[in-house]
């Protein structure tokens, strides 16, 4: 079968096993994992509520983890504006890093 990207170990049957093993890999401090759950909350699934907010916080967080993908992510809301203060600079050297 399939294993856990983050952590190896087979995949998870249920929504809920999934989101613990993405908050597991999250305390740990896991890039991949904080940005994944900053798409979870930006997106509103796996039982949790939708929180942009948060989920700009965990996409920064990886981001300073070293995740490229949150680093995107990152941009795109600084340079648009979106949820957080318009900041194009910020954006394009987010994409630039």
């Amino acid at each position: 079968g399939e294993s856990c990207p983050f952590c190896r170990s087979p995949m998870a049957k249920k929504v809920e096993e999934t989101l613990d093993m993405v908050m597991k890999r999250a305390a740990a401090r896991d890039p991949i994992a904080i940005c994944h759950l900053g798409d979870i909350y930006h997106s509103g699934v796996y039982g949790l509520e939708k929180d942009e907010p948060r989920a700009f916080e965990l996409w920064s967080e990886a981001a300073d983890l070293g995740s490229s993908r949150a680093l995107t992510k990152v941009g795109v809301k600084c340079y648009h504006g979106d949820g957080v203060t318009q900041d194009k600079a910020k954006g394009i050297r987010c994409w630039e890093s």
